[in-house]
């Protein structure tokens, strides 16, 4: 009962709050009104309207933070001008302009860093962090997102921890850490809960609730939204949105179809419910999927085609381009090529339109130029046998004249796009180099193992796996900061590749893991050199004076038979002995079979 009347205190206090805020922009708007436009008193006003419209509506926070970017410019005043271009990112982020949202963002940051204030660094980082979620560029959305914490742990204001910590949450469902992406949840809410921010602290219930949905903790997903949903007069209309059709994802996975249709058409006829994009998107997916599985295929093709209209560039997320693959594979499925055939180019259009620069990009460029030649060529030889028809008109000289003036134009005009040709493969390889590399530590990443393992895979070459693991990461950056991980693990690759032979291959994981392939060496040869890697590490020293210890898990095998997921298992394995043991320790993984594996060092 004592928990029911704090609810409803903590409703009323936001419905308090909401009515306020309308009263608060009434008195603002009013007092612009009788101010000149160049008068510099109107900066604070601006930039206060701005910050109460961003959410609600991001059109008008955009237009009054334009109205504020001059003033602040005038006056010189770094502070009000990072706010400002902050602002305009953000309101850009909402409305789906991502080279707005990116160049107003990094002018805020350079903004912030003058004012050395760290609210202000911490909201700047964290929305560029944002901006990169949103383009699904995870690895930078996350360094943007430690830097904002770092940041935010100097801020007198609460909020800041706990909005980073609320992102950090999204990234890690999107790359499937639901676990961890709990607990950050949880802690961004304790924080919310403490600041009386009701409405933020709804908000992160939502992504605790999608946590939850992944992890198939179905009914502990639907008591959120629903709690979140019954709070409807309290929340921004994006939170009411998102729990709207994430409620919808419940009932549909708990095979409560008509309960689902009725709360996807919800999302997509009322205007509050489908007020984020990114919602309304998948609102359309997932009731024209249950279309797709009743076979009422009319009603599943009009639904991705509606979708599609509605969302189009209206902001870059995976569900807007699913509809155009789900809309695309039931063409073809019922046989109607030349709408899948149209739907496909649209497809490639608007994706090369979110992600201009990507490997795929370069590559439809590249076929687009080998078209382009075969139909010079096709022309050529046409023009050729033009030629031996002419020869029997009195016109043969000046058509031989004519067709080598077109040779040779032709001619020049295929050179020229050789070369262009040439210009974009040398691209494509700096692309494939660029991906391959691990952005922190320079060396190769997952992508680059993976394929040197594909290009050996069927050859007798003896091989090593050793798996290498900093014991005690965690407790390292929570000690001494993420600048301090980030050192460890830059020196720990250096030492790694000083170590290794020029046939050797080095990669790091992910996290605190590497990876080290030895070719045509013996079990004993490979073992010697893991334990000198843990003695080099155990004596080594970094600039940060913290020393490190690693555990080593050591797979052998031949590339006929092994590739990375057996090789990663039983290096696992081994490493995970090597933990048991007390850490700093290196084990192998022995193959006899019927034995567990035995320690050897």
């Amino acid at each position: 009962m004592i928990v029911r009347v704090f609810l409803v205190v903590i409703l009323l206090f936001s419905v308090n709050g909401a009515n306020a805020n309308e009263q608060r922009i009434k008195a603002l708007e009013f007092q612009l009104d009788n101010v000149t436009a160049d008068n510099t008193s109107r900066l604070p006003v601006l930039l206060e309207l701005a910050e109460l419209y961003l959410y609600e509506a991001p059109q008008n926070a955009k237009q009054y933070a334009l109205h504020a970017l001059p003033l602040s410019t005038q006056l010189q005043d770094d502070y009000s001008r990072t706010r400002t271009l902050w602002l305009l990112g953000m309101a850009s982020i909402y409305q789906g302009e991502n080279n707005e949202a990116f160049t107003n963002l990094t002018k805020s940051i350079s903004a912030a860093k003058s004012t050395l204030d760290p609210h202000l660094l911490s909201i700047t980082h964290r929305s560029l962090g944002v901006y990169y979620e949103l383009t699904l560029d995870f690895d930078n959305a996350v360094r943007f997102y430690i830097e904002a914490i770092r940041y935010a742990k100097q801020s007198n204001i609460i909020t800041d921890l706990a909005m980073v910590y609320n992102n950090l949450g999204n990234v890690l469902i999107s790359q499937g850490d639901f676990e961890e992406a709990e607990s950050y949840f949880l802690r961004s809410a304790a924080l919310f809960r403490r600041a009386n921010n009701f409405d933020k602290e709804m908000n992160v219930m939502v992504g605790l609730g999608v946590s939850y949905l992944k992890m198939q903790k179905f009914e502990e997903a639907r008591r959120l939204f629903e709690t979140v949903l019954a709070n409807e007069d309290a929340i921004y209309d994006f939170t009411y949105s998102e729990a709207s059709v994430n409620l919808a994802h419940v009932f549909q996975a708990l095979g409560l179809h008509d309960d689902a249709k009725e709360m996807y058409n919800h999302v997509i006829t009322d205007t509050r419910a489908g007020a984020y994009p990114q919602a309304l998107a998948s609102a359309y997916l997932g009731l024209a999927k249950l279309y797709t599985n009743d076979e009422e295929y009319g009603e599943a093709l009009s639904l991705y085609r509606q979708g599609i209209v509605e969302v189009k560039n209206k902001t870059s997320v995976e569900s807007e381009i699913e509809l155009y693959e789900n809309l695309a594979k039931l063409e073809l499925k019922l046989g109607y090529f030349q709408d899948a055939a149209t739907t496909q180019a649209e497809y490639i259009a608007r994706r090369n339109k979110i992600q201009p620069v990507t490997q795929a990009g370069i590559i439809k460029k590249l076929e687009g130029q080998l078209q382009a030649e075969r139909d010079l060529i096709d022309l050529q030889e046409t023009l050729l046998q033009r030629e031996r028809e002419a020869q029997h008109s009195s016109l043969f000289l000046f058509t031989s004249v004519v067709i080598s003036l077109i040779c040779l134009v032709l001619f020049l005009s295929l050179r020229l796009r050789q070369q262009k040709l040439m210009r974009l493969e040398q691209t494509n390889e700096s692309l494939v180099i660029e991906s391959e590399t691990d952005p922190l530590t320079g060396i190769g990443n997952r992508r680059y193992l993976d394929r040197k393992l594909a290009s050996m895979q069927g050859e007798s070459i003896s091989t090593a796996f050793l798996l290498i693991d900093v014991d005690h990461f965690k407790e390292l950056n929570d000690s001494y900061g993420h600048d301090t991980g980030d050192e460890v693990l830059i020196g720990l690759a250096n030492m790694l590749k000083s170590l290794c032979r020029k046939d050797d291959i080095v990669a790091r994981i992910g996290g605190e893991e590497f990876v080290i392939l030895l070719f045509n060496t013996t079990d004993d040869a490979s073992l010697e050199f893991a334990e000198r890697i843990r003695k080099t590490v155990e004596k080594q020293v970094f600039k940060s004076r913290s020393s490190v210890t690693v555990s080593i898990g050591v797979a052998s095998g031949t590339m006929d038979c092994a590739n990375y997921d057996k090789f990663y298992k039983q290096a696992d394995i081994a490493l995970y002995n090597a933990k048991s043991d007390g850490r700093n320790h290196v084990r192998e993984y022995v193959t006899e079979e019927g034995l567990n594996p035995q320690i050897q060092y």
